[in-house]
Formats: C-alpha cells, sequence, structure tokens
C-alpha cells in the first residue's frame, strides 16, 4: 500500500490529500482487522487507481458505454466490455468475480465479505495486472504479499 501511494503521488513533495486519506484508511481498517486483509489491499488498489484518474468499469463498457453487465475483461480498454468492443485477449472471469471488483472499488463491505477464496484470487490477479498495466511496471512489493488466504 505504501508503495502504491508513493508511485501514484504525481509530484515528490506535493501531497495528494485523497492518496493520503485512501492509504490512511486502509492501514486502520487492516490494524483493525475490519476485513480479510487481501480484500483490504485489493480495495485500496482499486480505489488509488481510480484518485490517480484511472477508475476502472466493473459494469458498463469500457469503450463505447454499453450498459452491462458484461463479462469480458480487458485491461487496456479499462475494465469490464461488451461483446462488440471485446479485443482478443480479453480474461473472462467469473460473474461472481466481477461483482466482487465492483464491490471493492465501491466500498460494498457486505458483498466483498461474502466472496469465496476463486473469485478473491481471481479479482487480486486481475487488480495486479490492471495496476502493472497503468503503473507501467509492477511493484516490487506485490510479489510478496500472501494471497493464500480467503
Amino acid at each position: 500500500m505504501l508503495e502504491t501511494a508513493e508511485r501514484l503521488t504525481p509530484e515528490e513533495r506535493e501531497p495528494s490529500m485523497p492518496q493520503y486519506a485512501l492509504l490512511v484508511s486502509g492501514l486502520r481498517s487492516l490494524v483493525a482487522g475490519e476485513h480479510d486483509p487481501g480484500l483490504i489491499l485489493d480495495a485500496y488498489l482499486l480505489r488509488s487507481l481510480s484518485i490517480a484518474g484511472w477508475s476502472p468499469s466493473f459494469e458498463d463498457c469500457a469503450r463505447c458505454g454499453a450498459v452491462g453487465p458484461h463479462r469480458a475483461f480487458s485491461i487496456p480498454s479499462g475494465g469490464v466490455v461488451c461483446p462488440n468492443c471485446r479485443p482478443p485477449g480479453s480474461a473472462a472471469p467469473a460473474e461472481s468475480t466481477i461483482e466482487l471488483l465492483g464491490a471493492l472499488l465501491s466500498g460494498d463491505w457486505p458483498v466483498a465479505d461474502e466472496s469465496d477464496g476463486r473469485d478473491r484470487r481471481e479479482a487480486s490477479g486481475l487488480v495486479a495486472a490492471f495496476l502493472q498495466w497503468h503503473l507501467e511496471r509492477g511493484l516490487r512489493s506485490l510479489p510478496y504479499v500472501d494471497r493464500s488466504g480467503g
């Protein structure tokens, strides 16, 4: 979370209050044990990207805006895409995984907390790939995060 905040703060020595507030909130939630740590991390990453201007779409088509829900997920397109906009190589996550991703972005913790381990693992992979795409390289610390829970 700290590495992400550092990477998404555009100017050194110029604070981003929304990024700071999100980081403090995420760390407080981790310390309090309010939710599964993996869910907190993924919610933080999605929201941090959103603050930075890269909010993914998990309902309507990220390319043309066609009303969803849609099943294909395209990282370069910015989220779910309709059948007409689906580029080759798009992922096809489970509907419940897309629902979990939307819940994490919007802060719908009852839905996130009820998710199963398979959806959590699939969502974490998509979040990591989406983050890496926008940062143009991965986080050094992300491979060390234990994603076996859930």
